[in-house]
């Protein structure tokens, strides 16, 4: 038993898939033929496995900066709020593990006609086809500290971001923290195209690399962007030079070692957030992003030999070649877990 449940394959997955859809099914989907942005709007299901997904451990940690959690009193329910393409969704949970359920609440098209496509995108956007679960028990075979780790971690997934947005998001990382991250990448967003506002929050499609061109060192300066000012206008610049958005995604054909070798050409980006664009938004689940949180877990739980060294590039390479011996084609979901579960322990001081 792990964390207050049962390691039992498929037999025990299934039961609760059948318990939480059921009861989900009746205390929360139903479903009523109304116009998209009335208040009796529709939810649909986003049709995750239980056990696969947690919101509140993948959305905040990290990864993407521009949802929106809200909290909703008088129906004593949390809520998410962000955009797909170019529709403003919103999203809830019934428990912490359970089923998905989402909304299109505002669009810049007929979102109602494309409920499918959000579905499928939302899909994607949460790695839904991979099963963490599966991984989980892996990871705890291959290392017995998991076991205390998925406790605090469970559904905290690797997502799949626009590769654009990947890159503005880490651009922005550097000694930086969450909060501030997402501040900067709200103000990035505000270059694309207005969708709406909802619970007090403004949303926008994330600019094109065109709308992004028109911004200049000096605007991105006296938002506080600071020394990065200079390298999201040389980035960007660059970028526009090699191709745009289609040479990033076509990046996602080349071996591991290429991508993150191609990435490191554009200013500013170094070998950990290449590491980080690779993994989040490019589909090398097996790249290891080695920050301050995952360097004290290596020193500390695993790679004792390397104390006292700095955190070069060779260093990081030896440490993202260990994770993929020992973790195999999913390393990367092996250090997420690890990592997410390093911010819980800091946070609750729970995990030795």
């Amino acid at each position: 038993m792990i964390g207050g449940w049962i390691w039992n394959g498929a037999v025990c997955l299934k039961i609760l898939h059948f318990s939480w859809t059921r009861r989900s099914m009746q205390r929360h989907y139903k479903p009523r033929k109304k116009r998209l942005c009335t208040k009796a709007s529709v939810w649909y299901p986003l049709d995750n496995s239980p056990l696969e997904l947690a919101l509140n451990k993948t959305l905040p940690c990290g990864q993407s900066f521009l949802w929106k959690r809200y909290w909703d009193e008088s129906e004593n329910q949390e809520y998410w709020l962000g955009v797909v393409d170019d529709t403003i969704v919103k999203l809830y949970q019934v428990g912490t593990l359970g089923a998905v359920y989402f909304q299109p609440v505002v669009s810049l098209s007929d979102a109602s006609s494309r409920v499918e496509h959000i579905k499928k995108r939302l899909f994607e956007f949460f790695n839904l086809h991979i099963g963490y679960s599966s991984l989980l028990e892996y990871f705890c075979k291959q290392d017995p500290r998991f076991e205390k780790v998925v406790q605090y971690t469970q559904g905290a997934r690797v997502l799949s971001l626009d590769p654009l947005e990947c890159l503005c998001g880490y651009l922005c990382s550097s000694n930086n923290n969450i909060q501030r991250i997402s501040q900067m990448m709200q103000y990035i967003a505000k270059h694309g195209d207005y969708i709406g506002k909802v619970q007090g929050h403004h949303f926008y499609r994330f600019p094109t690399l065109l709308q992004l061109q028109r911004v200049t060192e000096e605007d991105w300066r006296s938002h506080h962007f600071g020394y990065r000012a200079k390298y999201l206008v040389q980035c960007i610049h660059r970028l526009v030079e090699f191709g745009g958005t289609d040479w990033l995604l076509e990046l996602k054909h080349l071996e591991r070692e290429q991508v993150v070798a191609q990435l490191m050409q554009l200013p500013g980006i170094g070998h950990k957030v290449a590491s980080c664009i690779a993994l989040v938004s490019l589909g090398k689940h097996d790249e290891i992003p080695v920050d301050t949180h995952i360097w004290q877990v290596v020193l500390k739980h695993y790679l004792p030999h390397l104390q006292g060294k700095s955190l070069t590039l060779r260093i990081h390479r030896e440490i993202g070649e260990w994770f993929r011996g020992k973790f195999g084609a999913y390393a990367g979901w092996a250090h997420n877990t690890l990592f997410v579960g390093e911010l819980e322990r800091k946070r609750t001081n729970g995990i030795k």
